[in-house]
C-alpha cells in the first residue's frame, strides 16, 4: 500500500468531527449508487425484454428464408431444400405457403395471415409443436392463437368460415373463395400480434384455398443463430439469380434498429444520474482539500511532492466513486433478481410484444456501466486534487 492511499483512508476515517464533510460524502455515495443502480437495472430489462422478443420471433419464423425475389411461387421446393441442407450449419428444411385471409364465426370478423405448413417438417425449423395448447392440426382443420379464440369465442370443435380474396375469375368479376374449416388446435406463442392474427393450415390445404402452384418459401434452420447472416450468404449464392436466402435479423432489421437506439438513448439519459452526482464528489473534495490545506503545507514541507499530493485526494475521490459503484452494482443485482422472481406483468399485450418484465443478467453490461461510472468519478476527482497539488505550501502552513 503505497503512503498515498493510505494517509487518503486516514482523511476519510478522520471526519467524524466535520458533520457536514461526511454528509456530503455519505450523499455523494448514494448518489453514484442510485445512478449505477437504476443504469444496470434498466440496461437489464431492456436486453431481457430484447432477448423474449428475439425467441418468440424466431419460435414462430424460421432463422433463414429462401423466397423468390419478385414474389412468385416455387413450384418444386425439394431441388432448394437439397443445396440449403448442404450448407455447413443448416440443420433443417420444410417448405410453406403463406397468405391473407378474414377469419368468421357468428358475426365477428378478424383479418389473419394464413400459414400452410407440414406440421412433422415445421416442427424441426420452428417451435410449432411447441406452441400447441389443445388438439393437432390436421387434413381439412385449422389451428388458430389463443386471443384469436378468445375474440372469436371459438375453440376446439367449432367450425369457421375463412375467405380468401384469390377466388374465382368469371365474366361477373373476382369472386373471393369462402370455405368453413374446423378448428383443430389451439396455439399460444406468447407473442400477441402472433396469437391474434395467425391461422395455420396444412400445406395441401393452404395451397389449394390460396391457389397456390407451390410453396411461398422454405424456411431453414440453423445451428447457432448468431450465424444466420454469413450462412444465408452461402445458402444464397446456390441458388438461381431470381431467388434470395434472408436471414432472421434482416428481415425483422427495423424492430432491433429501434430498439437498439432506445437503448443507448436510455443508457446516455440514465448516465447523467451519475454525472450529476459527481458534482457532489467535486464539492466533498475542494471541502476537504480546504480543511486539510494545513496539513498539505506539511506535507509538502517534509518532501511529498505534487503528484504525491495530487493521488491523496484523486484517492479520496475514487474511494468515495469505488463505494457507491460496488453498492449501485449490488443493488441492481438485487434489485433484477427481485423482478425475475416476480413475474410482473405490467405491460399491455396491445401495446408490447410480452406483457411480463424480463431481466438478462449480462457480464458486459455490469462491466460497461460500472467502467463508466469509474470515469466519471476520475475526472470529478481530477481538479481538486490538482488545486491541491498546486498549493503553495508557505500560504499553506500559515493558513491557520
Amino acid at each position: 500500500m503505497s503512503l498515498s492511499f493510505w494517509i487518503a483512508k486516514k482523511y476519510l476515517k478522520g471526519r467524524k468531527t466535520n458533520k457536514l464533510l461526511s454528509g456530503i460524502t455519505l450523499i455523494s455515495m448514494a448518489g453514484i449508487a442510485v445512478g449505477v443502480m437504476t443504469l444496470t437495472t434498466v440496461l437489464a430489462v431492456m436486453q431481457g425484454f430484447e432477448n423474449d422478443l428475439k425467441e418468440k420471433i424466431l419460435g414462430v419464423n424460421a432463422h433463414i428464408l429462401i423466397q423468390n425475389r419478385f414474389g412468385y411461387d416455387i413450384k418444386d421446393p425439394a431441388p432448394f431444400e437439397e443445396k440449403a441442407l448442404s450448407v455447413k450449419g443448416v440443420e433443417a428444411a420444410a417448405p410453406f405457403i403463406h397468405g391473407e385471409g378474414l377469419v368468421m364465426y357468428r358475426g365477428r370478423n378478424y383479418s389473419a395471415g394464413i400459414r400452410g405448413i407440414e406440421p412433422e417438417r415445421e416442427a424441426r425449423v420452428t417451435r410449432y409443436a411447441d406452441f400447441i395448447k389443445e388438439g393437432t392440426l390436421k387434413k381439412g382443420g385449422v389451428a388458430m392463437g389463443m386471443e384469436m379464440s378468445r375474440l372469436l369465442n371459438a375453440g376446439v370443435g367449432d367450425t369457421i368460415r375463412i375467405l380468401s380474396p384469390n377466388g374465382r375469375v368469371t365474366p361477373m368479376g373476382i369472386f373471393p373463395r369462402v370455405r368453413d374449416y374446423e378448428v383443430t388446435a389451439i396455439f399460444e406463442s406468447g407473442m400477441y400480434e402472433y396469437d391474434t392474427s395467425l391461422v395455420y393450415m396444412t400445406f395441401e390445404d393452404a395451397k389449394n384455398f390460396l391457389s397456390k402452384e407451390g410453396a411461398s418459401g422454405i424456411s431453414l434452420r440453423i445451428g447457432s443463430i448468431d450465424k444466420a447472416y454469413p450462412l444465408a450468404q452461402k445458402v444464397g449464392e446456390l441458388l438461381p439469380d431470381e431467388y434470395a436466402a434472408r436471414d432472421w435479423f434482416r428481415m425483422n432489421r427495423n424492430l432491433y434498429a429501434a430498439m437498439e437506439l432506445e437503448k443507448k438513448t436510455m443508457f446516455i439519459i440514465l448516465t447523467l444520474i451519475i454525472l450529476v452526482a459527481s458534482f457532489n464528489i467535486v464539492a466533498t473534495l475542494i471541502t476537504l482539500v480546504r480543511e486539510k490545506t494545513r496539513e498539505i503545507g506539511i506535507l509538502k514541507s517534509l518532501g511529498f511532492s505534487s503528484g504525491e499530493v495530487k493521488k491523496i485526494f484523486l484517492y479520496n475521490g475514487l474511494i468515495i466513486g469505488g463505494v457507491g459503484i460496488a453498492i449501485g452494482e449490488l443493488l441492481g443485482l438485487l434489485l433484477c433478481f427481485i423482478i425475475r422472481i416476480s413475474h410482473i406483468n405490467a405491460l399491455p399485450a396491445e401495446v408490447y410484444y410480452s406483457t411480463e418484465l424480463k431481466v438478462s443478467f449480462s457480464f458486459w453490461n455490469f462491466f460497461i456501466v460500472g467502467a463508466v461510472a469509474f470515469l466519471i468519478t476520475y475526472v470529478a476527482a481530477v481538479f481538486p486534487a490538482r488545486q491541491a497539488a498546486r498549493m503553495d505550501v508557505i500560504r499553506a502552513i500559515k493558513y491557520e
